[in-house]
């Protein structure tokens, strides 16, 4: 037994146990400690939600969530869990960035220190000492200055001996890593790159507003939707008692009976899918939202408001261009692939560097705050030139260089065709929404009348019930789809506004103007 756990103990402290121990576990209360301790609390990540503003207790003890368009939005803009993220990432870009924006000034180096102390067998007992520090400045061509000082003491044999050096140093390469394009690419690369991820988050935040309103609207369509099948339900029934009556009288005949009885059944099908579609939807919805999805959901009408734009495809198109973050930045992304393959092209060049130091010496000292006279000066003048044998990833580096130059350019030239088409897209997209709201408009007048023209026939035994059950089937597929076209065509619309750079948000991401 006593093997078995020196065993455990000896794996335990060698690090044998890389498993899920519990030992391992970082505890909540140390994480939270660490997590407060972060020097830019502002950026650090919310974890809870952000609660609504309208909650209602039902009579049962379930508990509803109020919601209109302005909420909704809000909370998406505080809780979905996708757009945080893209948030918090530009904050890391951020930091990222202001690293290297702080290495473009003088950077003070660690201070180093150590001490030993020796004591041997039939000798006197020494020490040393040695402490040093340093700053460091970029040069704008690549190369750098250093000035160092540097401490030491020893004691033991002899008298006690201080000394101290002070050092500068700077050193220039002239080919490869030389001049002005390799120095700042690492600076100029990110702060492009954080531009772009700047304007795409900017054109995502509005994306997710709009998808906010689309879905927003489609549950508000399927609710119609379902009023729309209820009534259709009760109609149908009515048909089906109208039947069975006519039925006594020999006015129609059973086949009519059973007919008008199968429609109801699968109008009671379709509003129970209908209303199990719903709930599905409203459950995404909330997990957009940061909600609970066993929370209740009540929404309330928003009319869609609709009204054509005066606006052209060729007045879009230059809008497009103006404001749409991919024409926008597509010739800042070719110079960047021209810089890189500047840079590698540089990268195939032999190392050539100067290299110039002067160093101040003290005399040495008994005692540690002497005066520390001068007592040397060395000044040191020299070049480092190497030059590669293996050129095998240098020149696959350059070419690969090349040929994402080539793709840069050739995307380049093809944005701009991209953005049109895409422009021309989304009008006849839009174009299409509002001819099918026009026609939509259009069928529900027609089905209106064609079922009361139904109606009235069958009640005086000119028309079947089946010639009823279809115009009212009519009737109930115009008038959803009209509220499809609807909700399609203002949101093309706002898509369309998006993508032109004419949509806006007020300041806490209310409703889309």
């Amino acid at each position: 037994m006593r093997r078995i756990w020196a065993g455990a103990l000896l794996a335990g402290l060698t690090g044998c146990m890389t498993g899920f121990e519990e030992f391992h576990d970082i505890s909540d209360r140390r994480t939270d400690r660490l997590v407060g301790e972060a020097d830019f609390p502002e950026m650090v990540p919310k974890t809870g939600a952000a609660t609504p503003a309208r909650l209602e207790t039902l009579p049962d003890g379930r508990t509803q969530v109020r919601l209109d368009l302005a909420e909704a939005l809000r909370l998406a803009l505080s809780n979905n869990v996708a757009f945080l993220r893209d948030a918090e990432g530009l904050d890391v870009q951020l930091l990222s960035l202001e690293v290297l924006r702080h290495g473009e000034w003088p950077l003070l180096s660690e201070v180093t220190t150590s001490g030993t102390w020796t004591d041997a067998k039939d000798a006197r007992g020494t020490g040393s000492q040695s402490a040093g520090i340093g700053i460091t400045q970029k040069l704008p061509l690549g190369g750098s200055v250093t000035a160092a000082y540097a401490h030491s003491g020893s004691q033991g044999v002899g008298p006690n001996a201080y000394s101290g050096s002070w050092s500068v140093a700077v050193t220039q390469p002239l080919l490869r890593g030389a001049g002005w394009t390799v120095n700042k690419e690492g600076l100029i690369s990110a702060e492009r790159n954080f531009e772009y991820s700047r304007g795409t988050f900017a054109f995502r935040r509005q994306s997710l507003q709009i998808a906010v309103v689309e879905v927003y609207f489609g549950l508000l369509q399927q609710e119609t939707n379902i009023g729309n099948f209820e009534r259709n339900l009760e109609n149908l029934r009515r048909q089906a008692r109208r039947a069975q009556i006519r039925e006594q009288f020999g006015q129609v005949t059973r086949t009519d009976v059973f007919r008008s009885q199968l429609e109801v059944t699968r109008a009671e099908s379709a509003l129970a899918q209908a209303r199990e579609q719903l709930k599905l939807a409203q459950d995404a919805f909330k997990l957009d939202l940061g909600l609970p999805p066993e929370l209740g959901m009540v929404l309330d009408s928003e009319p869609v408001e609709y009204a054509a734009g005066a606006m052209t495809v060729e007045q879009a198109v230059a809008l497009a261009m103006e404001h749409n973050p991919d024409w926008r930045y597509a010739p800042h992304r070719l110079q960047d692939a021209r810089r890189a393959l500047a840079i590698a092209a540089n990268g195939t060049l032999p190392k050539f560097d100067l290299t110039a130091s002067y160093t101040w010496g003290t005399a040495s000292e008994s005692h540690l705050f002497a005066g520390y006279d001068l007592e040397s000066r060395t000044l040191a003048l020299g070049a480092d030139l190497s030059f590669p044998v293996d050129r095998f990833a240098a020149s696959r580096d350059y070419q690969k260089a090349v040929i994402a130059y080539r793709q840069a350019a050739r995307d380049y030239h093809r944005v701009r065709d991209r953005l049109v088409a895409e422009v021309q897209g989304r009008f006849i997209t839009l174009r299409q929404a509002e001819l099918g709201m026009q026609f939509a408009e259009r069928a529900i007048a027609d089905a209106e009348k064609a079922a009361r023209l139904a109606d009235f026939n069958y009640q005086r035994g000119l028309a079947t019930n089946q010639d009823v059950l279809d115009a009212q089937a009519g009737l109930l597929e115009a008038r959803n789809g009209y509220q499809q076209a609807l909700v399609s065509a203002r949101i093309q619309q706002l898509r369309l506004l998006q993508f032109t750079g004419q949509l806006t948000t007020d300041a806490e991401g209310g409703w889309l103007k």
